[in-house]
């Protein structure tokens, strides 16, 4: 006998995981009407140092931003997220949570690295993202996020 519960977890799981993939490789390419449709409408994106973005046009201009960010400081913008440790737990059949850590390369080398938080919803045809909570917990010295983030503060290096 098929336990039908257990098929359905295998396949929420995976596709949940396959979302969070997606997720990175459209960050890495600047596809960011894909990353969009990866959201709810009415998604929440909270990333240190920012203030939380409330739907799809504010997401928009965050990823807008950092994009200009990495083609402003970096000699190529070149950027691969990697995501490991993967935990997905689901509150029921639409409902789910999933932490991952990152790590980001650049053409420089290791920049970033830290922790997505994610609540995610699935309505009826796909998983999407209700709430990201991005935590950056470190950069490289001298690597795109330390100047982006002292461009940012109006940090001259001086």
């Amino acid at each position: 006998m098929t336990d039908i519960s257990a098929i359905a977890t295998l396949i929420a799981t995976d596709q949940i995981r396959a979302l969070l993939v997606e997720y990175a490789q459209c960050a890495d390419t600047g596809r960011t009407d894909r990353i969009l449709e990866l959201f709810a409408p009415d998604a929440v994106l909270e990333a240190t140092n920012n203030p939380a973005c409330h739907g799809r046009d504010e997401i928009r201009s965050f990823f807008e931003r950092v994009g200009s960010s990495a083609r402003a400081l970096m000699d190529k913008p070149y950027m691969r997220h990697h995501l490991s440790s993967i935990h997905i737990e689901l509150d029921g059949p639409a409902d789910a949570r999933a932490t991952s850590y990152f790590f980001a390369i650049t053409d420089t080398g290791p920049d970033n690295w830290g922790r997505y938080r994610d609540i995610l919803r699935h309505d009826g045809e796909s998983w999407t993202i209700h709430h990201r909570r991005l935590q950056l917990e470190g950069y490289s010295p001298g690597g795109w996020m330390d100047r982006h983030e002292a461009a940012r503060d109006g940090d001259t290096g001086a």
